[in-house]
């Protein structure tokens, strides 16, 4: 049995139900005027089948209005469709959102935690 990648699943899944947008798992040096960071924060399997992982989201944009626009969208599809991949048996709102520019450029952000059931793959 093996975990899958939590970043690269959720990275595939919203790329091919977002496409407007650029998703990264860091915050590249030459940020674009958009984008959605995710990384896994955390999280612990339960057994050698089951994985909760945490995963952290941040939505950057032009202004704190596109920013939240943005998280919300991401946050449906997070919450409300993950449930059609067949490794995903439950997702759970950890911290919901919240402003949380970032300190250095004062780009606006906004922030949100969930953690997910993951079922291990047999090889």
């Amino acid at each position: 049995m093996t975990f899958p990648d939590v970043e690269a699943l959720l990275l595939d899944f919203l790329e091919a139900r977002a496409s407007t947008v650029q998703f990264v798992t860091q915050v590249p040096s030459d940020r674009p005027g958009e984008f959605v960071c995710l990384w896994r924060n955390g999280g612990a399997a339960m057994n050698r089948v089951v994985d909760r992982p945490m995963v952290t989201v941040d939505t950057w944009a032009p202004s704190k209005a596109r920013a939240s626009e943005l998280a919300g969208q991401v946050r449906t599809l997070l919450l409300g469709r993950l449930g059609e991949l067949p490794q995903v048996r439950g997702v759970l709102e950890v911290s919901g959102l919240h402003w949380n520019p970032d300190p250095e450029s004062e780009t606006p952000r906004y922030r949100f935690s969930i953690q997910l059931t993951v079922r291990a793959a047999r090889r």
